[in-house]
C-alpha cells in the first residue's frame, strides 16, 4: 500500500512538473550577450552604447514551425534602478512569421549611466488567438 501511494505521488510530481512552462533567463552583466528561451521564441541580443543611446541587436526565432505567428511585435523599455521606464523602442515582423530573423531596436538615450534594466515584451496572433508576455533582464 505504501508503495503504491509513492509511486502515485512520483507520478502526480512528475505529471505538475512536466505541465509548468519553461522559460530560460539569463542574468549576464551589462552589455554583454543574452538570450530568452521558452517554448514560443528564442530570442538572443546584445545591447551595446552607441553615441545617441543604446542599440540593440539580436535574433527572434519561432521555436514552432509548426505554428506561423502574426504579426509579431517585439518592445524593448529601458529602465532606470527604480523600475522607471526611460526609453521605448519597437520591432514589428509583418506577416507570417515562421523561421528566425535578425532585428535592432535603436532607443536614443541622454544619461546611459541611468540604464538598469531591459523589459521586453513580446506579442503575436496566431490563427487561434492572440498571445502577449514578457521578460526582463539586464542591458
Amino acid at each position: 500500500m505504501v508503495k503504491k501511494l509513492l509511486l502515485a505521488i512520483a507520478i502526480l510530481s512528475l505529471t505538475c512538473a512536466c505541465a509548468v512552462p519553461r522559460a530560460k533567463q539569463d542574468s549576464n552583466p551589462a552589455y554583454s550577450t543574452h538570450q530568452f528561451t521558452n517554448h514560443e521564441l528564442d530570442i538572443s541580443w546584445k545591447a551595446e552604447s552607441t553615441d545617441k543611446g543604446v542599440r540593440i541587436d539580436g535574433t527572434l526565432r519561432n521555436v514552432r514551425p509548426d505554428l506561423p505567428y502574426t504579426s509579431l511585435q517585439l518592445t524593448a523599455k529601458l529602465l532606470d534602478e527604480s523600475g522607471k521606464e526611460i526609453g521605448k523602442g519597437t520591432k514589428n515582423v509583418d506577416g507570417r512569421f515562421t523561421g528566425s530573423e535578425p532585428f535592432t531596436i535603436d532607443i536614443p538615450m541622454v544619461r546611459l549611466e541611468t540604464v538598469k534594466r531591459v523589459n521586453f515584451s513580446y506579442s503575436y496572433g496566431t490563427t487561434e488567438d492572440f498571445h502577449r508576455d514578457d521578460f526582463t533582464s539586464v542591458p
